[in-house]
């Protein structure tokens, strides 16, 4: 089974631009987004090894939706200045890293991913994993595309799609076209949000589907009342009326969602694709991380695969290791009106995940690491059960990045008897801090 990676670049550099906090070299120079990137090939993916890489990003200039509506994407807010700084760099670095950009004149990242996606999804032994959180990628899910959200750490297949969206992946499309899209400036039908687009497409179909019915109600063919009752106010009203007059906008907004599987990509060959990590590992690199101060990937001089460590950003994270620096910690959190909490586990499937670590910031002066499985001393499951049961029971406001996950897996944990004590094996993770 061959395992292709398929990166959004543009969207994936804008979500570690704002995933990490700004940070800088000792010259001023901000570096979180050329940090995150750094660190997510020669971390995430030497540990997941992808066979292939294929990094895309947005061809400079126009594009064929931007001829079919001017204003698309015209109300995107301007990239932010402390990230525009970055772009060059991080191109820099991946020509460093020996991985080719790939860009087509007149499209953008999507149409590549989608075209690639298309392709390679026709042999069974490939399994084609698009890194994105853009929402019309979704449409390309099938047996063996899935979208990854290496945030969120969540693999989308079509069960989940459903579950995010309550439309199946080829449903997408027209759930954009309807609801209409902020991000790109897709207008969409005018009052119609996610709730109703769902219920429109689950009864109904498309947005060909959904105007042909327009028909029917127009000419007296049909009457509200002859629908199921989650769409019987979208054909009375008002709500008809916005119907009737969003008729143009919501094709061209099926239009510009669309994304184009036929981008011609004839000269494109995979096996020029191969992800090797062992060309990371170079004099070039190395003197570019030394350059930025990336003292985390770089060891005694030499390239080192691991995660960056707090020290590297200047923070000072105490490790709690036993049941009583928990207790003390505990009382320490209750003087607080909200704080940020972050698991580290061990897999990406909440239902599978293990809780490594937990994180919690409090202020600059109190960051806090619960010591789980890592080596070294650790804290007792029981008494970690009993922290999350005391700290959830408090009237405070609890952040995350992706909270959601963090807190169902936290749910798991204390839902399960299986615990480990002061003599179980610790996972091979060292803490390095």
């Amino acid at each position: 089974m061959k395992k292709i990676y398929l990166i959004d670049g543009n969207s994936f550099i804008y979500r570690m631009f704002f995933a990490l906090p700004e940070f800088s070299t000792k010259d001023g120079k901000i570096v979180n987004a050329i940090f995150g990137m750094a660190k997510f090939f020669v971390n995430t993916l030497v540990k997941e090894k992808p066979d292939y890489l294929v990094f895309i990003k947005d061809a400079v200039g126009p594009n064929f939706r931007e001829e079919i509506y001017a204003d698309y994407k015209a109300t995107r807010d301007r990239m932010p200045d402390n990230l525009r700084s970055q772009i060059d760099d991080i191109s820099k670095m991946i020509s460093m890293l020996k991985i080719d950009i790939v860009e087509v004149a007149g499209y953008e990242a999507d149409d590549v991913l989608g075209t690639l996606a298309t392709k390679f999804k026709k042999d069974k032994n490939n399994q084609v994993f698009i890194l994105s959180g853009d929402k019309d990628l979704f449409s390309l899910i099938s047996e063996n595309v899935f979208v990854y959200d290496t945030m969120k750490k969540i693999v989308f297949d079509s069960e989940k799609t459903v579950e995010k969206f309550g439309v199946k992946p080829e449903m997408i499309i027209d759930y954009l076209a309807i609801c209409g899209d902020k991000a790109d400036n897709i207008p969409g039908i005018e009052g119609f949000g996610p709730k109703k687009a769902v219920d429109l497409i689950n009864q109904i179909g498309g947005v060909e589907s959904i105007y042909k019915e327009v028909k029917k109600i127009e000419s007296g063919e049909k009457t509200a009342s002859d629908y199921d009752k989650s769409v019987q106010s979208c054909f009375k009203g008002k709500t008809f009326e916005k119907l009737q007059k969003s008729k143009e906008d919501a094709f061209l907004s099926l239009k510009l969602a669309t994304i184009d599987l036929n981008v011609n990509l004839e000269n494109f060959d995979l096996e020029n694709f191969k992800f090797e990590p062992e060309k990371f590992k170079n004099d070039e690199v190395i003197a570019y991380f030394k350059e930025m101060e990336f003292n985390s990937l770089l060891e005694e001089g030499d390239f080192a695969m691991k995660m960056t460590t707090w020290k590297d950003l200047n923070l000072n994270v105490k490790i709690i290791g036993n049941d009583e620096f928990l207790k003390k910690i505990f009382e320490e959190i209750k003087k607080y009106e909200k704080i940020v909490l972050d698991t580290e586990t061990t897999s990406l499937d909440v239902m599978q995940a293990k809780i490594v670590g937990v994180s919690f910031y409090l202020d600059e002066k109190n960051i806090f690491y619960i010591n789980r499985l890592h080596k070294g001393p650790r804290v007792s499951d029981l008494e970690l059960k009993k922290f999350f049961k005391n700290l959830f029971e408090l009237n405070i406001l609890i952040i995350g990045h992706n909270l959601k996950y963090d807190l169902e897996v936290i749910e798991n944990f204390l839902k399960n008897d299986e615990v480990f004590d002061e003599n179980s094996q610790p996972t091979q993770i060292v803490l390095d801090i």
